[in-house]
């Protein structure tokens, strides 16, 4: 090639190169020498595949003779070595040059850098993974790990760590480093946040990146001997940036280690950028489930308090009952042995109702402790007719103030369930509650309340069933939202956390309006499970319904 076309050539921005028909290679531009560091004659013949990686060889060389062989323009795609010992995927394009009888008597060909563009389409693929995990709640380890994976794959010669806070902002927790040394990872967990301990440490406390770019002549850290340690796991230079919040509350810190030592590059900050935004998302969302799991389980607790505070005239009612049985026993009983001769049988029959009026106050009260306890109550057998009776019980001196006629139709011989006696409990009455509740403005018509309970296909099922103002069947799902109420002094959370009692027992909870006037909820529970029980504690004795009050006074009169 005579030297003008060779200047013109070397010019170009590209890798140009030309080969005999036989796919020789018998020309390089200068451009190639100097990216691979080699000579112009060192490419010639088969010369220039010692510039080609490893793996891509033999496909490489396949593709080339295939090209040659057919006589037609190709391209190839192969990981090309640079001057520094790393590789860079190029794609290789050849177009032949032929004679006005059409043979071939040249080859002219191209290299152009597709580095770039493959990170950036790998980055892509991984950066839509990534958030993937993140919108369908993979665990935020799962996530950090994926983000290194992703770094190590699309940048040779890196190696990825995530660390993070801990709850006081005192210290390095681990978040995930799949690919360091076990040891290195635990040379850095526990280290203190300060600008001493190391450059992870140091880019959390001053909320800013940290470079070194070569750990063989860094003197910083010298104090916890982070250089040594991190020299001694073969790597050479480090990048730390921290991770923050929306808010700007520092996380934790990203970092990137190479083998050798390097300053990022603005394609590396990018990367670097970009990722630490998916961590934060990924670690901000891990926190703020934590604080909802027990924002939630609080407020079912403080749902439960607040149902049971309104009936505290009810169940001050139930308990005096037994309570002033007690008193009024104790006193006959008194009279009784004062009496001259003593009635000692008379005597003793009172005892034993005060006895049995005792006990009767103590399960109430012992069953209620459960309710307002955050313990969790033991499963047990429950008999779910026996424990809409005891409700109905604890309701009835409100229902019949608020003018409500109940009625019952509960199944003969209803099988057992497996649950939390409770906790189903508290689902009945909000029920029976928010009835009431809707026959509060009706004046045209009965205000009926239907109590049913009967089996079905899962197992069985309890209906409550009002004549009161309804809802659209637009509105049925929604009255399970969280703080979507139709009351005017209602939070909204009674029917959201009954259906997930309900659904916790492997049950289902749901609303339809009537054909006429008012509303049916039902809830449906499955049968109880082998292994399990009879239960007769907690309100099984505890809560007597008001016929059995009334009997029970009247026998009070009567020994008088």
């Amino acid at each position: 090639m005579n030297p003008e076309a060779s200047r013109i050539i070397d010019a170009l921005p590209g890798m140009v190169w030309t080969a005999l028909p036989d796919g020789s290679v018998d020309f390089v531009s200068q451009r190639w020498c100097e990216f691979a560091n080699l000579g112009a004659g060192e490419f010639h013949g088969r010369g220039w595949q010692r510039a080609v990686h490893a793996e891509d060889l033999a496909e490489l060389v396949e593709r080339w003779r295939s090209i040659v062989a057919s006589g037609e323009p190709g391209e190839m795609k192969a990981r090309l070595r640079r001057f520094d010992g790393e590789y860079r995927w190029f794609v290789l394009r050849a177009c032949p040059l032929t004679d006005d009888a059409g043979r071939v008597v040249k080859w002219c060909g191209s290299n152009s850098d597709i580095e770039g563009y493959r990170q950036a389409e790998a980055l892509l693929v991984g950066e839509k993974r990534l958030f993937e995990l993140v919108a369908t709640g993979h665990p935020t380890p799962e996530v950090l790990d994926a983000i290194c994976r992703l770094v190590e794959s699309a940048a040779s010669g890196f190696f990825c760590s995530v660390v993070l806070l801990n709850s006081s902002a005192t210290s390095l927790e681990h978040g995930a480093a799949p690919s360091l040394p076990a040891s290195f990872i635990a040379s850095i967990i526990g280290r203190p946040v300060n600008v001493d301990s190391g450059p992870c440490a140091m880019a959390a406390y001053l909320n800013e990146q940290v470079i070194a770019p070569d750990l063989t002549t860094e003197t910083r850290w010298a104090a916890y001997e982070w250089c040594p340690m991190a020299l001694a796991h073969g790597l050479k230079s480090c990048w730390s940036t921290p991770i923050s919040s929306a808010a700007g509350k520092i996380l934790g810190a990203f970092a990137l280690y190479h083998v050798e030592p390097r300053m990022p590059t603005p394609l590396d900050q990018s990367l670097i950028e970009q990722l630490t935004h998916i961590a934060s998302i990924a670690i901000e969302r891990q926190l703020s489930e934590e604080t909802l799991s027990r924002f939630r389980s609080e407020l079912t607790r403080v749902a439960s308090v607040q149902s049971l505070g309104v009936l505290t005239a009810s169940i001050a009612h139930e308990v005096n009952q037994p309570l002033a049985g007690i008193i009024t026993n104790a006193n006959t009983c008194l009279l009784m042995l004062d009496a001259y001769p003593p009635n000692v049988d008379g005597a003793r029959a009172t005892a034993r109702r005060a006895i049995r009026d005792a006990n009767r106050a103590s399960q109430v009260i012992s069953r209620l402790r459960v309710l307002f306890s955050k313990k969790d109550a033991p499963t047990e057998s429950v008999n779910l007719n026996q424990a809409t009776r005891e409700v109905i019980a604890l309701l009835l001196n409100e229902l019949k103030r608020n003018r409500v006629i109940v009625q019952t139709e509960l199944a003969d011989e209803l099988p057992l369930f497996a649950g939390d006696r409770v906790q189903i409990q508290q689902v009945i009455l909000n029920l029976l509650r928010n009835a009431s509740d809707a026959m509060s403005d009706v004046h045209d018509r009965p205000r009926e309340l239907l109590v049913r309970s009967e089996r079905d296909d899962n197992g069985m099922r309890l209906t409550v069933r009002d004549t009161g103002v309804g809802f659209g069947r637009e509105s049925a799902e929604r009255l399970f939202e969280a703080f979507y109420t139709t009351k005017s002094e209602g939070m909204g959370i009674g029917l959201c956390i009954s259906r997930s009692i309900i659904e916790s027992h492997h049950g289902r909870l749901w609303a339809t309006p009537n054909d006429g006037p008012g509303a049916t909820f039902s809830f449906s529970l499955p049968l109880q499970t082998e292994g399990m029980t009879t239960s007769n504690t907690g309100l099984d004795r505890g809560f007597a319904t008001a016929h059995e009050s009334e009997r029970g006074f009247s026998e009070m009169r009567h020994s008088l």
